[in-house]
């Protein structure tokens, strides 16, 4: 039963009182996250396995230009650089809008900015002209000199770029003649790429006092692209300023910025990141100080991105629809390190340890349908088997700490024990990379990631389960949570993998939450449930029914293969899992029900029968158990067990029930839906039939689950 009549307008409210706990206890909590976005009709590797491709900066120049428009005006579109991956040939982009937080405009008119990904037409024209009048107008006119590629390149002789050595000091510009005393003629050549020039001087052969920062300007695909140096942030306002001066007189537009975002800019700027990531355009809200603010952060999202031609859906080959993929993280910290609750009392670092850990719905019910060891955001107990025992051991000390603690020290306590399989500190659950990180750029921002989060359709859904986190956190700042790690063993998979018991641990979270106050109504995130485990078929059980819904699956992880010059590990991708239900009036029809000529096991859970169905579902390479062959279709029968024959029987097709192939993703939700409906068909023919079936082969890892792929006839 809802706790609240009114399930629209109720998370405001329970918002507030979120806010108020948090206030009482003298805590501002900013929060984050990172919803994904594709194309309405993706296609390219960009848009399934790979994070650079020839669409994904038009797209995410043109989500920019309707967040600018709409909800930031006044902002500066600037391209900075991101990761850079081992195997990739250049560090991946972020498309960033910076929004001035004081009211005052950083960049006035977007509509000199290039923010698509046409071509320009008068590539290379005026680019010296530009290049002078900004040295004029800085006051360093006779510093700017042309740079041309190698002759390796096959470029010609002609320029490509027009430097400017250039940096701030005590408040003034100041620049310096380059001298190239190792290259041909004192001649500036730049290195061989594909990257912005900015990035392709040979800073190296300048004498060792010499000034290395430059601006550059340079043609891209006839755009006027403009890089900025590294700058301290009154320069880079000040720069910016004078640079759309420039662009006003001379009536220029396709301007283009990239290079670095401005250093030590506090809270004067709001940067909203749209990253290059694989399949998927990332979007990196900025930090918010509630929930209120972040909701509307994230309906700005999803506002631009369906203006934009994006979605929050990816349609399967086979109709099954899910989230975007790749990250939807959120992510908890304060305004400063002086303000961060978590260093404040790191207790409440090792209650979100110990809470989450006890809670697997925290850690499966709002993530993709992947899961488990070889997942992005696998559970502490999912790895080694010392994890659990070490990570109780790192929270008595975290507990023992007392407040403000050196956050280098908490980094060390942690960054051992949460990461995945392969030792990868950022692909864990919860995840420290951003918390006091000394060696990664951005790892000192006191940022706690909660990674088992995926992409939502709804900017509503995602939202109230962004709210549930935030109440959970609030709840383990009230109280700490100190019960010792729990150890499930193999019934972490066996019972967790099912919905059934995933709602019923999410209920006990909600009952939590009203213990200390906070009435969050399961109900809310209902619809959550649903499209995450969505039904694939019913069939009738006497006055009852039968309910299949999709459960949750691991895939094992392969050994090492060598890929080229790299070492990568695959997943086996080929099983899957369902949840079998018999409602309560179904539980008195007296008969059994076979899959495949086995007769499922059910466990009375609250009243009704479930039983977990694990099954070859596809082909893959490498796979574990070749002697296994495919077990879709699967056959369900009901039998009756008085006359012993059939009464009802279905058959469930993972794939595609009438050809070999499906001629290409789904082109909208109905012709998802309806291929999905075409996999569950009636066996009408079966009726009256008999089948005794064979007991199920039971593992004692499994309680609840039956594996198809253990079972056998004689």
């Amino acid at each position: 039963m809802s706790r609240h009549p009114d399930t629209r307008a109720a998370p405001d409210s329970f918002s507030r009182e979120v806010e108020r706990v948090l206030k009482d206890h003298g805590v501002t909590l900013t929060m984050g996250g990172e919803p994904t976005f594709i194309p309405l009709r993706p296609e390219g590797t960009e848009w399934n396995t790979g994070a650079m491709g020839p669409e994904k900066l038009g797209y995410a120049r043109r989500f920019t230009a309707r967040l600018i428009d709409e909800v930031y005006p006044g902002s500066l579109a600037m391209q900075v650089f991101g990761k850079w991956y081992p195997g990739e040939s250049l560090p991946r982009w972020n498309l960033v809008t910076l929004c001035t937080t004081a009211g005052r405009a950083l960049w006035s008119d977007t509509r000199r900015l290039h923010l698509d990904d046409t071509e320009v037409e008068g590539a290379g024209t005026g680019l010296q002209e530009f290049a002078h009048a900004v040295a004029e107008e800085l006051g360093l006119a006779p510093f700017v000199l042309p740079a041309r590629e190698a002759p390796e390149a096959g470029m010609g002789d002609e320029p490509v770029a027009h430097v400017l050595p250039l940096d701030w000091e005590d408040g003034r510009w100041r620049s310096e003649a380059w001298d190239f005393a190792d290259t041909e003629a004192g001649r500036l050549q730049l290195l061989m790429g594909d990257s912005p020039a900015g990035l392709r001087l040979p800073l190296w052969s300048l004498p060792e006092d010499a000034l290395r920062r430059a601006l550059t300007v340079e043609s891209e695909g006839g755009a006027l692209s403009v890089f900025v140096p590294p700058l301290p942030w009154p320069a880079f306002r000040e720069l910016i300023a004078r640079i759309e001066g420039i662009a006003r007189a001379r009536n220029l537009h396709n301007l283009v910025f990239c290079g670095y975002l401005p250093g030590e800019y506090g809270d004067e700027l709001l940067v909203y990141a749209l990253a290059a990531d694989p399949g998927v355009l990332e979007v990196n809200l900025p930090p918010t100080r509630d929930w209120a603010e972040y909701r509307r952060s994230l309906a700005a999202a999803f506002h631009a991105a369906e203006g934009t031609g994006m979605s929050a859906l990816k349609l399967q080959l086979n109709g099954a629809v899910h989230g975007t993929g790749g990250g939807a993280h959120l992510a908890f910290g304060g305004m400063s390190k002086e303000a961060n609750p978590f260093l404040e009392d790191p207790r409440r670092i090792a209650s979100v340890l110990r809470y989450w850990q006890h809670h697997p719905a925290l850690s499966y019910l709002f993530t993709g349908q992947y899961v488990g060891p070889g997942s992005q955001a696998p559970r502490v107990d999912e790895g080694p088997r010392h994890g659990l025992y070490e990570l109780e051991v790192a929270c008595e000390g975290l507990e023992r700490l007392g407040p403000w603690p050196d956050g280098l020290l908490v980094d060390q306590f942690l960054r051992n024990l949460l990461t995945d399989s392969g030792g990868n500190t950022h692909r864990a659950e919860i995840c420290f990379d951003k918390f006091a990180n000394p060696s990664s750029a951005n790892g000192s921002l006191g940022i706690i990631e909660l990674r088992a989060f995926e992409t939502l359709p709804s900017v509503d859904w995602m939202a109230n389960v962004a709210l549930f986190v935030r109440a959970v956190i609030a709840r383990l700042i009230h109280e700490p949570f100190g019960v010792p790690l729990r150890r499930f063993g193999a019934a972490l998979h066996d019972r967790y993998f099912l919905p059934a018991f995933l709602w019923q641990d999410f209920v006990e979270i909600c009952d939590d939450l009203e213990r200390v106050g906070l009435l969050f109504d399961p109900e809310w995130l209902r619809p959550v449930f649903e499209f995450r485990f969505p039904v694939v078929g019913s069939m009738p059980v006497g006055e009852g029914k039968l309910e299949i819904r999709q459960a949750l699956e691991s895939w094992p992880l392969m050994a090492e293969e060598a890929h080229g010059t790299a070492t990568i590990r695959v997943v086996d991708n080929s099983t899957d899992r369902l949840q079998l239900r018999l409602d309560t009036a179904a539980c008195r029809a007296r008969g059994h029900l076979l899959v495949n000529g086995v007769k499922m096991p059910f466990a009375d859970v609250g009243g009704e029968w479930i039983c977990g169905l694990r099954y070859k579902c596809a082909s893959a390479y490498p796979a574990l158990h070749p002697h296994v062959g495919i077990q879709s279709p699967l056959l369900f029968e009901w039998v009756d067990e008085t006359a012993g024959t059939v009464e009802a029987a279905w058959q469930y097709h993972y794939w595609n029930p009438f050809a070999p192939v499906y001629d290409g993703r789904p082109h909208d939700i109905a012709e998802a839906w309806r291929r999905r409906e075409e996999r569950w068909q009636p066996r009408v023919d079966l009726h009256g039939t008999r089948n005794d079936g064979i007991e199920a082969r039971q593992a004692p890892e499994f309680n609840y689950t039956v594996d198809l792929r253990r079972q056998w006839t004689r």
